[in-house]
């Protein structure tokens, strides 16, 4: 069986139909906070049955407990995705609280972690006598690459379970990000993790849509998001900082409006949401749209003029200020007789 012709999304609807998520099953890793937490929210408020999972059992809870008290049908299950066990009974708890069924899965968990691999590098000196240089921390692709796998093995298992007369089309929708089609400085195996989300996009969106009961792979690729990583000192400093500084923020409600047109909307698959800072945009991510290049090149090409304007200018304050300390230094070390 062919897969069917993809529709490219539209975001142009002034009211998004979310009829279909009514009593679906639905479960979001990372869905403690921030964009995991924002669909959450969105998909309970459409009369969806929740899970959410999340590593940090306080705020999961927490946040299981104020969707409840509000008559939202939602839970709350502890899930560490580097463990393919704790991903198994976490599948298991959400069949159960959503019916028998999952009907919609969304691997966000996710993490920054290391640095730049060329940054690291330079914590050691090197030397052929000396002790080799620590092994670099692979954090950031376990969680947000080898989790999310397997996350999307167990979700083409369990989409398979009987059905019975209901004919809606499974969807599981990846949470990448524009790190994924664009690099990021500040994080090795952020950028990496986030290239492989996409590399499995790529790898399963046709072959799953070629089932007798097609299953809907799509992909929400965010710029940054305001949240509690970004906002740090340290973050702003970055090399992503800068980036950020020259495009700000992209809505958190895009995000999530993605999201949503990617579940309710069954004639959406194997597409790639950009949300950028001006407007949400199909990437064309397939061989019409030059794999995304036309999209990116339309949104980037002003954003990296900016960006290598704003670290020359950072370059020539810094020189600037070691020129200064050299000439009071100079002057300092100049002795009167």
């Amino acid at each position: 069986m062919a897969a069917p012709v993809p529709v490219p999304i539209t975001f142009d609807s002034p009211q998004l139909d979310v009829s279909s998520l009514h009593g679906r099953s639905v479960l979001i890793t990372g869905g403690a906070s921030g964009i995991g937490l924002a669909c959450a929210t969105q998909i309970a408020e459409a009369g969806a049955l929740v899970t959410i999972s999340d590593l940090q059992e306080a705020a999961g809870q927490a946040a299981a407990q104020s969707l409840s008290s509000k008559g939202l049908r939602v839970q709350f299950v502890q899930c560490d995705v580097r463990s393919y066990a704790a991903q198994v009974a976490m599948f298991q708890s959400a069949i159960r609280f959503g019916g028998g069924k999952i009907d919609v899965v969304i691997p966000n968990a996710g993490v920054m972690a290391e640095q730049n691999l060329f940054d690291m590098s330079l914590g050691t000196a090197p030397s052929l006598d000396g002790p080799p240089p620590p092994e670099p921390g692979f954090l950031g692709c376990d969680v947000n690459l080898h989790g999310v796998y397997n996350t999307c093995y167990l979700a083409m298992h369990y989409f398979r379970l009987p059905r019975g007369a209901d004919t809606y089309k499974p969807s599981l929708i990846l949470l990448a990000s524009l790190a994924g089609y664009v690099g990021y400085p500040s994080s090795s195996t952020y950028s990496t993790s986030k290239f492989g989300v996409r590399g499995l996009f790529y790898s399963i969106r046709d072959r799953a849509a070629r089932e007798t009961l097609p299953v809907r792979v799509n992909l929400v690729a965010p710029w940054f998001i305001e949240t509690a990583m970004t906002t740090t000192e340290e973050f702003k400093s970055s090399e992503a900082g800068i980036l950020l500084g020259a495009m700000g923020f992209a809505p958190m409600d895009r995000v999530v409006s993605a999201v949503l047109q990617f579940a309710a909307d069954e004639r959406l698959h194997a597409r790639a949401a950009g949300i950028f800072p001006v407007a949400n945009e199909d990437l064309g991510d397939d061989l019409e749209g030059a794999y995304s290049g036309f999209v990116l090149q339309k949104h980037m090409k002003d954003v990296m003029v900016k960006v290598v304007q704003m670290m020359q200018a950072a370059e020539a304050q810094k020189n600037e200020l070691s020129r200064q300390d050299s000439a009071i230094g100079a002057t300092s070390g100049v002795q009167s007789h």
